[in-house]
């Protein structure tokens, strides 16, 4: 190992799909990825570790896709790639300043903006690297920036729709629980107090209510601290591959929330595996960059263990099918795209098949959600109310 070797921190997937996370020393990105290799490992990311500096910060998808495109139109005005990185200064989201700089000298030494980006200290998906390296081996640099850019975008348009539908239930679920925590909490027990003070007995249902108050007052702060060690153990545990994995395995099986979560995972998984092959790259490399893009480490998981089957000689419909990393749509829809010799074409009609179905599956599961809410809230409401109501006509004159 020369004098200029660093670490590199990893994940690879093994031949059985499962992930390993971990670090290494070598002289380069593509050094690291060629002892991974050398292990039996499929290298899925490396990115070289910078002590304190924001190493591994991540650009958020609606900046990402910004900032790609912004490249991609400098590179298509004829500009060359040093020159480009230079102009996007003043041009791009506040995110990819710390990458700019690094970005310009590798590149400016002779490195590829592939591997520039893979030592850059943001971290870049792998579906970028993966579409960005195959532009440079001949498909063309500009177009393949452009295309990740296209991916970026939809990815950001469907978070979006996702979250705008989820932005009424959230509202209102936030509005019922503090008029539920502000009746409950401070109005009803001030009554009690009023009460008390004219020598008045409350009626068995405010009692009732207000016992429920207390009770839930007094475990309030015992029931925030066990909430947040919950979350601080489920992070603890979910920041691992292995953890992660079980927990988006749990989440496949959770009804409505899986159906969701697959069905969108597998319309980026589509939409990527796509992009990759229309720029060029070979299928094996192809499904492990797309695999990533299923933001789901179970499905991902399940997708390289197709890989191996495909790499093997297998169909990728019958892979995936295997390997339960599709949905029955999409199956259908690549075989017949690898039966028609138009697998590319085919799987962006199962990209938007999908993410349609996902979208689709949220709004109607929002129709769902926006009465039942409604009708627990409001008779939580009516409950406290009715209580205060016979309270208040209890009162006798003294």
């Amino acid at each position: 190992m020369s004098s200029g070797s660093a670490t590199f921190a990893y994940r690879a997937a093994h031949r059985s799909g499962r992930m390993e996370a971990g670090t290494l020393r070598a002289d380069s990105a593509d050094a690291a990825r060629d002892l991974l290799a050398a292990r039996g490992l499929f290298p899925v990311e490396v990115r070289m570790e910078r002590g304190a500096s924001p190493a591994g910060a991540r650009i958020s998808v609606p900046d990402l896709a910004l900032g790609l495109r912004v490249l991609s139109t400098l590179l298509e005005s004829g500009l060359p790639l040093a020159r480009a990185l230079a102009a996007m200064d003043d041009l791009v989201p506040a995110a990819w300043k710390p990458a700019l700089p690094p970005l310009r000298d590798a590149v400016k030494q002779g490195s590829t903006l592939a591997a520039a980006m893979s030592a850059a200290p943001v971290a870049f998906p792998p579906l970028v690297l993966g579409l960005v390296q195959a532009g440079e081996a001949g498909t063309g640099l500009a177009a393949a920036v452009e295309r990740a850019a296209e991916l970026m975008e939809h990815s950001a348009e469907t978070r979006r729709a996702v979250r705008g539908a989820l932005a009424y239930p959230l509202l209102l679920a936030g509005a019922g629980s503090a008029s539920v925590v502000l009746l409950v909490g401070f109005v009803l027990p001030r009554f009690a107090t009023i009460l008390q003070t004219l020598g008045q007995e409350m009626p068995r249902s405010a009692r009732l209510v207000l016992g429920i108050a207390q009770a839930a007052r007094a475990g309030a702060i015992p029931g925030v601290f066990t909430l947040l060690a919950l979350i601080l153990l489920w992070r603890m545990w979910t920041s691992t591959p292995a953890g992660l994995g079980r927990w988006h395995a749990f989440l496949l099986g959770v009804p409505m929330i899986g159906g969701v979560r697959r069905a969108g995972a597998v319309g980026r998984f589509c939409a990527a595996l796509a992009a990759l092959l229309e720029s060029g790259v070979p299928l094996a490399p192809a499904l492990m960059h797309a695999a990533r893009a299923t933001g789901d480490e179970a499905l991902a998981s399940r997708i390289l263990a197709a890989r191996e089957q495909v790499v093997a000689g297998h169909s990728i419909a019958a892979a995936l099918d295997r390997a339960d990393a599709s949905t029955p749509t999409a199956v259908r829809l690549i075989r017949t795209g690898e039966e028609s010799g138009r697998l590319a074409s085919m799987l962006s009609h199962a990209s938007r098949i999908e993410s349609a179905r996902a979208e689709e599956r949220v709004r109607g599961a929002v129709r769902v959600l926006e009465p039942l809410m409604i009708l627990a809230f409001g008779g939580v409401v009516a409950l406290v109310a009715a209580a205060l109501l016979q309270a208040v006509y209890s009162v006798r004159p003294t």
